[in-house]
């Protein structure tokens, strides 16, 4: 407990699921059930990096929580950086949209969109680490071609 009134900081992590069909990249984003939780608009899976956590796995366990992500279904995850002060991004490619589990009662609702989709109605606070997140996917499919074309 803080009993000396200081600001306790807290630092958070996040995943955006994404695919590529038919050349479109398509990202998995939540609606909370709670508007005190970001309003009612489509935001990245995140939360709280509890102790002992690092990035990664606080990342991987909210988008369990909170999008029902099942860790068997990623193919790769990258780090996209640092935003909003203290939120560690991350995206994970998957193998299939089918195979999530139910999300928490923290979520209403999610949803595969493009990236013009979530900036058309995804909550603006998260619409410039979903642009850099999606140009981290372009470059991560770029080197899987790349790779292909060795």
């Amino acid at each position: 407990m803080n009993y000396n009134n200081e600001k306790v900081l807290v630092y958070r992590a996040g995943l955006i699921p994404y695919v590529v069909e038919e050349g479109q990249i398509r990202m998995m984003f939540m609606r909370p059930s709670n508007a005190e939780f970001g309003g009612d608009c489509y935001q990245i899976a995140k939360g709280k990096i509890e102790d002992g956590e690092t990035n990664l796995v606080a990342a991987l366990r909210e988008a369990k929580e909170e999008i029902g992500l099942f860790i068997g279904n990623v193919i790769k995850t990258e780090e996209v950086g640092q935003f909003m002060g203290r939120t560690s991004v991350f995206v994970s490619k998957i193998k299939d949209t089918t195979m999530f589990g139910e999300p928490s009662f923290e979520t209403a609702d999610t949803k595969w969109m493009t990236l013009d989709e979530f900036v058309d109605i995804g909550r603006e606070l998260h619409k410039p680490v979903v642009k850099a997140a999606y140009r981290q996917i372009l470059k991560m499919e770029q080197m899987t071609d790349d790779k292909a074309n060795d």
